[in-house]
Formats: C-alpha cells, structure tokens, sequence
C-alpha cells in the first residue's frame, strides 16, 4: 500500500481509502458481520484512511464503523466524519440541516460515542 501526506497535516493516509457509506445501507441493505469484515480486511491490506458521516444510514454507518475499529489501536487509523446534516435513523432523506456551533459540537461527540473513539482526525460540513 502506497501512503502520502495529506496536505500540509502529519496525517500519512493510505493512497486507497474507504468511503463508510455502504456500512449504513445507503446503496442496499448489509449484514453487520460483512461490514465489519470488510474494514477489519481492509485495515490487514493497510488501508488506514475511512470516511463516514451521522447521516449515512441515520447514524448506522458510524455504528457499524465504531465496532469494525474497536480493539484496533487509534493509531493504526485515520477517521474523518461530518457535522452539519444529520438523519434519523430509518428516516433517510428527511434532514436537519444546522450549522451552529452548538449543533456542531453536540454533533461531533455523539459521532465520538458512536465510533468510539477519543477524537476526529478531520471533520467536514456535511451538505447535499
């Protein structure tokens, strides 16, 4: 697996990354196991770069995700989340949109708790 440096960070991100959209059933429903099983390959191929976000699956993605990672040393991944839109579960297409502060902070935690983990390399705002 070939890495760079993203940007100007200290975040050295595999040239593949995985886009955790899927692990929320946004394309078609998934067993939970196959999820998993993909991101834990995916870390033993070297990928070490995942993208998810709250409104993926209402919350199911980042669910998903937060048990593939679990037990896996944070330093071994790179995590990035949104804030701005979030869905509820089994509610696809109907969104909050809101970008405060606050939203964005009580956001960000909650993905956290989720994923659970201590911190987020990256967080974008999230809009469709």
């Amino acid at each position: 697996m070939e890495y760079n440096y993203l940007g100007k960070t200290d975040l050295h991100v595999s040239n593949v990354s995985i886009g955790a959209s899927a692990l929320g059933g946004v394309f078609r429903d998934i067993d939970e196991s196959d999820g998993i099983a993909v991101v834990r390959e995916a870390l033993e191929e070297g990928i070490n770069y995942f993208d998810v976000a709250p409104a993926y699956g209402g919350t199911v993605a980042e669910t998903v995700l937060g048990k593939a990672l679990h037990g896996i040393q944070r330093e071994r991944f790179v995590l990035s989340t949104k804030a701005g839109k979030y869905t509820e579960p089994g509610s696809y297409g109907k969104d909050e949109l809101n970008y405060s502060e606050k939203r964005i902070r009580q956001g960000l935690e909650e993905s956290m708790q989720r994923l659970g983990v201590d911190y987020i390399d990256i967080v974008h705002l999230h809009d469709f």
